[in-house]
């Protein structure tokens, strides 16, 4: 085979690796998210890295830069071979960053493009050489042609990320909470699920034991906590993803039970539905057992709750579609008699509460002594803003909609995407757009319970619309970070009236 037409199939080859995977994941029924999201946790944890080691990684690209560009072009086949299926292989991981860059990245990540645009470069160098004049007749206008091609995408491709890997781009700044208050202990309790939700299981969650993580305050007085009920994502049950949210609250004197519901059930009707959503609800059939399962959960909290954890000052949080089953934790809690004297309801990135007649929640029993954040984010590419809008129309007067905003000025970018309230995501943008909201409200609960009137009144200050609550601090340059967007009313502001008419998907 001609050492062109040998390349030009090691390149293919390259370029096609990559979507192996997500093709095989298709092929045994995933969706395109399920498909992908392997290589989108994998892209998170290589940036990270190269977050963390990029003077040294910048330095190693530098002498390799400079030996390729000494060196010039090779005639070693295998060295040719090896670099076609490189650019090949890049380009298709390219390609794919660029879908992941759409639906969840935002353009948060500048380092591993700029290596992509490295390989690409240097690989083009140890082909063809330097580039070579396109007009001259005795040219192969084709080939040098792709070669300026690639070389114009490598530099687009470094460019962005370059003043970052020398460590010239402003730094976020950084946001220290305050001390913790408590050490905390932490202890997981396996509650019954009904078995017509165990039946329609899926295999997503198959390895979860479906259970209430208790996470309590200790301390050498025989203290009273407040509690908290969180409930997580669709598909994302693992204590893991919402540690740091849980024990920033339980450092700070709330007892919290992290509940694990099933996401991934098969309810009669589940392939023959046609999803609407409107006004913050949605028809999804898969309501109802996850709903089941919730009960559940709740009524076996009742009966492990620890004697000194006073549930009449209560949190109820979720994250996106936990969220909009926080609802159905709150209407259960208030019929129990839990957060009757004190209430904080946040939900983080909602997504949609349940449309069945017979799950609509009744709030009357909601107390005085209330409040709620209802956080959207700039880059969310996964929910629609208008879940939260309608979300703060449902729970009235004490609730406001909060908007964290990106801001792309300096490196790390701080770009507000749907998973800010992960741990597997929590940087200085999370600090101050959403864990320094968790400390107040842990220290407005604790503050009232523990008739700590100095706490509660400073954590109140800061839950309400306020320069605490809306600053984000200022690049290293001095720049500002973009503010938190306040609304009172987010439904009738112009910034969300398209919300009133409003339908998806």
């Amino acid at each position: 085979m001609p050492m062109k037409n040998a390349m030009f199939a090691f390149a293919i080859f390259g370029l096609a690796l990559p979507f192996l995977e997500p093709g095989i994941l298709l092929l045994l029924g995933d969706d395109l998210g399920g498909a992908f999201w392997p290589m989108a946790v994998r892209t998170l944890e290589l940036t990270l890295f190269l977050r963390e080691y990029r003077s040294i990684i910048f330095g190693i690209l530098l002498i390799i830069s400079i030996h390729t560009f000494l060196s010039g072009k090779s005639e070693n086949s295998y060295i040719r071979y090896s670099c076609s299926f490189i650019i090949g292989l890049v380009l298709g991981l390219f390609i794919i960053f660029v879908l992941l860059d759409m639906a969840y990245l935002r353009g948060a990540f500048v380092l591993l493009p700029s290596i992509y645009g490295f390989m690409i470069l240097l690989s083009c160098i140890k082909i063809f050489g330097k580039p070579e004049n396109i007009f001259k007749d005795d040219n192969n206008k084709f080939v040098i042609a792709g070669n300026y091609v690639l070389i114009l995408l490598a530099v687009f491709l470094i460019s962005p990320g370059l003043q970052a890997f020398a460590g010239l781009a402003p730094s976020p700044p950084e946001y220290e909470l305050s001390a913790s208050k408590f050490s905390i202990e932490t202890s997981i309790h396996q509650y019954p699920m009904p078995q017509e939700v165990e039946s329609i299981r899926g295999d997503i969650e198959g390895d979860i034991d479906f259970s209430i993580y208790i996470i309590s305050p200790v301390s050498e007085n025989e203290d009273t906590y407040p509690l908290a009920i969180l409930l997580h994502g669709f598909a994302n049950p693992g204590y893991s993803t919402y540690k740091d949210w849980s024990e920033t609250l339980a450092s700070r004197g709330v007892a919290v039970a992290f509940i694990q519901y099933p996401s991934d059930v098969w309810p009669e009707g589940h392939d023959t539905y046609v999803l609407h959503e409107e006004s913050g609800m949605s028809n999804h059939p898969f309501h109802v057992p996850r709903t089941q399962a919730i009960y559940s959960a709740l009524n076996y909290l009742t009966t492990i709750l620890p004697q000194n954890i006073n549930p009449d000052h209560l949190l109820v949080g979720g994250h996106s579609l936990g969220a909009g089953y926080a609802f159905i934790a709150l209407e259960w809690a208030l019929n129990y008699g839990w957060g009757n004297s004190t209430l904080f309801v946040d939900l983080e990135a909602p997504y949609a509460r349940p449309v069945q007649a017979d799950l609509q929640v009744n709030l009357s029993g909601i107390p005085d002594r209330f409040m709620s954040h209802i956080a959207i984010s700039e880059d969310d590419m996964s929910v629609s803003d208008c879940f939260g809008v309608h979300h703060q129309q449902k729970l009235g007067n004490g609730a406001i909609l909060l908007e964290i905003p990106s801001d792309r000025h300096g490196y790390p970018r701080m770009v507000a995407s749907h998973y800010l309230q992960a741990a597997e995501t929590h940087d200085d943008l999370a600090d101050w757009g959403f864990y320094r909201r968790v400390s107040y409200q842990a220290d407005w609960l604790y503050g009232i319970q523990s008739n700590d009137y100095e706490l509660e009144n400073i954590a109140l200050q800061n839950l309400v619309e306020s320069p605490e609550l809306t600053y984000m601090g200022e690049w290293s340059d001095g720049k500002k970070v973009k503010e938190i967007s306040v609304y009172q009313d987010g439904l009738n502001s112009t910034t969300f009236d398209y919300c009133k008419s409003w339908t998806g998907p």
